[in-house]
């Protein structure tokens, strides 16, 4: 069995400022890379980056960047594309979706010198669009979810794998399913080989190879030093997962595909797991020797290939392979991430933003629209929208990728010649209330708690954390100067203040674990 190890590097990470950049830069990716440079030279791998990414890489650490350009150039990585600022490709005209692929080539172009022929779809989000814009923009090669896979239909509303279906498909719009209650055989052949009948696009040399969670999950808790995650267990795992039955020609599986962050740094693990949003992107110093042990063991299994070589070295199914539309990895859907409080603000804004280029890009300049289509695009990353508020995890939206969205969706707004604000019926306030009344509610009733204690300390921490919480709910200027889109400042005075209150009555829990 034939190991593929896919290391996702996403600048625009939920929770990551600019001055984390450098450090999440060297401690992940550039580890990675040295990782395999000095004591596996012989293994092949596979590094993913945005457009956005490389270019902050090539920026703020050119040293890096040749590392990674001696990699792909001299055969050991195989370098992967996404889009230019991490959207949700299914949550937008398929036109914005390609310009954002096109964005990232020029990047690639840019600073490698080549286009890659694989993609990283973010967060695995399909409808019927998706595989036309890879082919369009020059990509053979696709990365698709097992679940997402698993749980879904046919062209004629059947299930694709019934026996999986049955017992896992959920009509509950959650955003998490990590509930493998089918007891996938370790033979599974969708997950050792490729498909190459696509359901939309029959008869194209795209291929796609399914990463499962039942395995990638694991190795994200097993980086993270999770209780119970051990590299015994993870060899396990692995080891069930690569059983081929006699006869049958050598496949391969997908042993990590997920977040590069997590090897080097904890990323926002302890956000989600551990109830900690402020420590996010710290420094794990096992995480390289995690690493070796990983790849080592990998090694045993058979040679390390790359995404590419699995797509084409390896015979196809003949099954045609198909996604519901509106699917996404971690059994979630794809319009999760249209749902939360900040895209339904930004959307549409973004909408009249985007008729008003449509209507006017002939009279422009070419330079100009293509500045245009570039900051309109890159105001639909994900994580400037992302994690979605829900009543049992009100997490919060960042400011700076908020910003982020914002002041792109602004620049693209001010080289069209402005829009029609009046036309935009948004309520700023009211967003506001739903991202951060939920959390200060919670923070709230426990500086209530300390402050009854009787301790004088705790008091005044408490007394403290009340006078925040009054900045963030009140709504000054919000709901009285008319405005439809809100201000980053707006924003982020009130979710600073949020954020010092928690900490005053020492951290709440966001998530039930």
């Amino acid at each position: 069995m034939h190991p593929i190890l896919i290391f996702h590097a996403n600048l625009n990470y939920a929770y990551l400022t600019p001055d984390r950049y450098e450090f999440v830069i060297r401690r992940a990716y550039e580890m990675i890379i040295d990782t395999f440079h000095h004591r596996f030279p012989d293994c092949q791998y596979v590094f993913e980056a945005s457009g956005y990414t490389l270019d902050e890489i090539a920026q703020r650490t050119p040293d890096v960047l040749e590392k990674l350009r001696r990699a792909v150039a001299g055969g050991q990585c195989e370098f992967m594309g996404s889009p230019y600022a991490h959207p949700m490709l299914p949550n937008f005209p398929a036109e914005d979706g390609s310009w954002s692929i096109r964005f990232s080539n020029r990047a690639y172009q840019r600073h490698l010198e080549m286009t890659p022929a694989s993609f990283w779809n973010p967060e695995c989000g399909w409808n019927g669009q998706v595989p036309k814009q890879v082919l369009e923009n020059g990509y053979t090669n696709l990365i698709g979810d097992f679940e997402a896979y698993s749980r879904s239909v046919d062209a004629n509303g059947q299930p694709l794998r019934p026996e999986i279906y049955e017992k896992e498909h959920s009509d509950e719009p959650g955003f998490y399913n990590f509930g493998f209650r089918y007891d996938l055989p370790g033979t599974e052949p969708a997950i050792h080989f490729p498909f190459q009948h696509i359901r939309g696009v029959q008869g194209t040399p795209l291929r796609i190879f399914l990463r499962t969670d039942r395995i990638a999950q694991f190795g994200v808790r097993y980086f993270m030093g999770m209780q119970g995650y051990t590299l015994e267990k993870y060899q396990e795992l692995i080891a069930r997962y690569s059983q081929q039955p006699a006869g049958e020609t050598e496949g391969a599986l997908i042993i990590y595909a997920d977040d590069a962050e997590y090897i080097g740094t904890n990323g926002w693990f302890r956000l989600k797991y551990e109830n900690q949003p402020d420590r996010v992107f710290e420094a794990t110093p096992d995480s390289q020797q995690k690493l070796i042990d990983l790849v080592e063991s990998c090694r045993s299994l058979g040679s390390l290939i790359t995404f590419s070589d699995a797509c084409h070295s390896l015979p196809a199914l003949p099954e045609e392979l198909g996604f519901d539309d509106d699917s996404a990895w971690h059994g979630a859907r794809a319009s999760t991430w249209a749902q939360t409080p900040m895209a339904r603000l930004l959307r549409p804004w973004q909408d009249l933003v985007r008729e008003k280029l449509q209507a006017q890009q002939k009279k422009m300049e070419p330079e100009s629209a293509d500045r245009a289509w570039y900051h309109l695009t890159n105001s639909y990353n994900s994580d400037g929208q992302w994690p979605p508020t829900l009543p049992d995890a009100p997490h919060i939206i960042h400011p700076f990728n908020y910003r982020y969205c914002f002041e792109n969706l602004l620049k693209a707004e001010l080289l069209v010649g402005g829009i029609d604000r009046s036309r935009l019926s948004t309520d700023p306030w009211q967003t506001c209330q739903e991202i951060l009344f939920p959390q200060a509610e919670r923070i709230s009733t426990k500086a209530k708690e300390l402050a009854a204690s009787g301790d004088p300390r705790l008091h005044a921490a408490a007394t403290d954390a009340q006078a925040r919480l009054q900045t963030v709910r009140n709504p000054g200027r919000l709901n009285q100067s008319g405005e439809h889109v809100l201000y980053p400042a707006e924003y982020q005075i009130r979710a600073d203040d949020l954020q010092i209150a928690r900490q005053l009555v020492g951290g709440i829990e966001i998530e039930k674990l």
